[in-house]
């Protein structure tokens, strides 16, 4: 299997196809993945670009590595987020059965007033938005809308921005590491557009989650998610220290 695209890095295409394979597995029920040498001799490419891929899936929460035994799958049963760490737009959800993204806009607008402060940009000047939709067995689940920096956001692909978290792209396509999120959420009632978008009665009930991810010298992504209260949950745990 060799057929790869030259405009796209290899590990990032044997990833891809990973999922697929992961996604299988997981259906069967079987908890161990492949080994590194029998992804090597699949997909005839060196061990440091399969080590490479996999490394794309444990970042993701899909896999984990045990020293000595092996790359396992993580297996997971319901929609819900550690409050206490920052997620991602795809965390765990590559494996839920049919899991889609759609993008539903992106393109350069003017800043809306009161994010300027936060991206480091005046008021009105333009910054990239993206807005996607995550679907989990062709039930919308949750509305993504995001700002970035328009150098940022131009530089990404409609199938980067269906098939990676923002967190990821920083990471591999700008070499820029995230050191913080904030998150803000809250209940709120659905909009008619929220409503429309998700498939949901007016006036149901949404989890509002604002985000903003930082570097050290500021921030380089806010928005907000706007999640289906049927369908999603955070939780925690507190420490009593």
């Amino acid at each position: 299997m060799s057929d790869f695209n030259t405009l796209i890095p290899k590990y990032v295409q044997i990833a891809d196809r990973l999922r697929k394979i992961l996604d299988e597995m997981y259906k069967e029920g079987k908890e161990k993945f492949l080994s590194d040498d029998e992804l090597i001799k699949m997909f005839n490419v060196s061990r440091m670009t399969i080590r490479q891929a996999v490394q794309l899936l444990v970042e993701e929460g899909l896999l984990k590595r045990i020293q000595g035994k092996g790359t396992f799958i993580v297996r997971k049963d319901k929609l819900k987020t550690d409050i206490a760490k920052l997620d991602t737009f795809f965390k765990g959800w590559y494996l839920e059965k049919n899991f889609t993204v759609k993008l539903l806009f992106r393109g350069s607008v003017p800043c809306p007033e009161g994010l300027e402060s936060k991206l480091g940009v005046k008021l009105g000047e333009e910054v990239y938005q993206v807005t996607r939709l995550r679907l989990s067995e062709g039930i919308p689940v949750v509305i993504d809308n995001r700002y970035l920096l328009k150098k940022y956001g131009e530089q990404i692909t409609d199938e980067e921005y269906i098939n990676y978290s923002f967190s990821h792209l920083f990471l591999n396509k700008f070499n820029i590491a995230l050191s913080e999120g904030e998150i803000e959420i809250e209940a709120i009632l659905a909009s008619q557009e929220t409503s429309e978008i998700l498939d949901i009665s007016v006036g149901s009930p949404v989890l509002y989650r604002s985000v903003d991810l930082k570097v050290k010298n500021g921030c380089v992504l806010t928005g907000a998610s706007s999640y289906r209260g049927d369908m999603y949950k955070y939780k925690s745990v507190l420490s009593l220290d």
